[in-house]
């Protein structure tokens, strides 16, 4: 794989996770979770693989929606996503 598909992979990863993060948490908050990971204090990583231990793929989708669900909804939080 050419270092400019690596890099194009890459790109097409990351605006996917963001999506679903401001889909899931809201533009505040998906912020907020990203200006943390990128402190560079520790390791993102392993804490969240740590966090997540042996959830299966499905177990965690359950557990987020299951907290979305619970979870009062703001019309400050759904702002779109420009991408």
């Amino acid at each position: 794989m050419s270092a400019t598909a690596v890099i194009t992979e890459a790109n097409a990863v990351i605006r996917e996770g963001w999506k679903v993060l401001v889909e899931q948490l809201g533009l505040l908050k998906a912020t907020q979770f990203v200006v943390l990971l990128e402190r560079g204090q520790g390791d993102s990583v392993k804490e969240i693989a740590e966090y997540w231990e042996d959830s299966s793929i499905d177990e965690i989708s359950n557990q987020v929606m299951a907290w979305k669900a619970k979870r009062p909804t703001s019309s400050a939080d759904r702002r779109p996503v420009i991408a």
